[in-house]
């Protein structure tokens, strides 16, 4: 049997098949003929081949031509929904009818039916779109969508451990990819570590009732595996990390941030293993300070502020606050943003001011997102046809982390619709979060896959409330 995607491709290429098999039809009439002539000729004919034979095989035609994709015009979420998930699904083309069905994938039985809502024209797609809301069926199960004139979508579970299943696979790919780095890979390793100890600073219920109070949460314990790859890179005598031989100061300032962000929450864990991370961190950080504008203020100011939360020195603060005010209003940098976070939830002396100056850019940066997410056909405001994978992850790090300081409903809802575009609701109708498709997807670095992970860590601390 063939599943839904192998049967439209296998009927996708019917025509071109059957427009081959004339073709070779005529070919083999056109050889039967000659065959009669080359009987005459003898054996000699039949091993040397003759005039007529040749020129059938010159004039054979070349077939050089590109298949056309199809896409399904139900676009929903591939990988599924919770019973009580909200589920629109966008429906898009030409003429669209008024109703719709899901179908049981297993029975084929119709278990639902609504009606579209008003459809509207979007000018970017050229299309007539409009939707189809199935939030109140809540019966666990596989299903797909069904319209006349324009077909089905592809199949989907309803299930109610679903974030569950997606949080497993995404730790699992973590373990996966540490497997594979080398060298030239510790930029993506600190952003991911700095995301994934956001992830469990903010939500760290998620993780603690996942493991059913385990004494180390399964993220912890794959952050500290991390740790001691970085701390393998670093250089013992100079506290750099050394790349052909020099100092790499920028690298370094990161490696001292991530390991002052582990050193602080690892200490419910393991005190004396924090307490060597923290020693590494200010070994790094003092191999740092002597370069001074060297290294971007972002980066200084990231690990800065992580020392000055994790020690209480005055050294730190004072750094905090002369590299807050050079920052520019930019929400896109890494550093600036870890570091913002982390000097707003310090339980120690902060600069008033500065510090709400720099929450601001994150809460505009969210508002900018939400309003993008009003305009947008598939209610997420990312578009993976302007922007990489990799941002769209970021910007919903940065949302997760907003809505964790002001609970806003509007940006639990972008964050879920977020997910459904990444998981097959989008203009290529491609699935990022449970497999691999297009040119990059989830999994492939361990930083995005942390930015993954802290989306899931959003979405599921709603689950707990509920």
């Amino acid at each position: 049997m063939f599943t839904e995607k192998e049967r439209k491709k296998r009927t996708a290429y019917r025509p071109a098949v059957f427009f081959l098999a004339i073709l070779l039809a005529g070919e083999l009439l056109g050889g039967c003929g000659a065959a009669g002539k080359r009987e005459s000729g003898g054996a000699s004919g039949l091993l040397q081949g003759t005039e007529e034979e040749a020129l059938s095989m010159e004039t054979a035609p070349v077939l050089d031509y590109e298949l056309p994709v199809f896409l399904p015009h139900i676009l929903l979420n591939r990988i599924g929904y919770r019973p009580d998930s909200a589920k629109i699904a966008v429906i898009r083309g030409e003429q669209l009818p008024k109703q719709f069905k899901l179908v049981d994938t297993a029975t084929g039985e119709v278990v639902y039916t609504g009606f579209l809502t008003e459809q509207e024209y979007d000018k970017e797609t050229k299309e007539y779109n409009s939707y189809g809301d199935f939030s109140d069926f809540a019966k666990e199960g596989e299903y797909y969508m069904e319209c006349d004139i324009i077909g089905r979508s592809y199949s989907f579970v309803i299930k109610e451990d679903i974030y569950t299943e997606l949080m497993q696979g995404a730790l699992a790919k973590l373990a996966a990819r540490r497997g594979d780095l080398t060298g030239e890979d510790i930029t993506e390793v600190y952003r991911g570590v700095s995301a994934l100890l956001l992830s469990y600073e903010l939500y760290a219920p998620v993780y603690d009732l996942e493991d059913g109070g385990a004494a180390q949460p399964a993220l912890i314990t794959e952050i500290k595996a991390y740790i001691e790859w970085l701390l393998n890179c670093q250089d013992e005598q100079t506290g750099a990390i050394l790349v052909n031989g020099e100092p790499d100061y920028e690298k370094t300032g990161w490696l001292s941030a991530a390991l002052a962000k582990f050193s602080y929450t690892y200490q419910k864990f393991d005190s004396a293993y924090a307490t060597v991370c923290l020693q590494a961190a200010d070994r790094a950080w003092r191999c740092l300070d002597k370069q001074g504008a060297a290294v971007s203020a972002g980066v200084r100011f990231y690990a800065a502020a992580e020392l000055y939360r994790a020690t209480g020195q005055y050294q730190y603060h004072a750094a905090v606050r002369t590299l807050g005010e050079k920052l520019l209003p930019e929400a896109g940098s890494e550093a600036q943003v870890f570091g913002t976070l982390t000097y707003a939830a310090t339980k120690r002396k902060v600069d008033i001011d500065l510090c709400g100056s720099l929450l601001n850019v994150l809460l505009e940066e969210a508002e900018v997102m939400a309003q993008k997410a009003k305009e947008d056909i598939f209610m997420a405001g990312s578009s993976l046809l302007k922007e990489s994978l990799p941002d769209i992850l970021w910007d919903m790090l940065v949302v997760s982390a907003v809505d964790y300081i002001i609970t806003n409903h509007e940006y639990a809802t972008i964050i879920e619709n977020n997910h459904n575009y990444l998981s097959g609701q989008n203009e290529s109708a491609l699935c990022y979060t449970g497999g691999i498709y297009g040119e990059a997807a989830i999994g492939e670095s361990c930083a995005d896959t942390a930015a993954y992970i802290m989306m899931l860590s959003e979405i599921m601390s709603h689950e707990q409330e509920e």
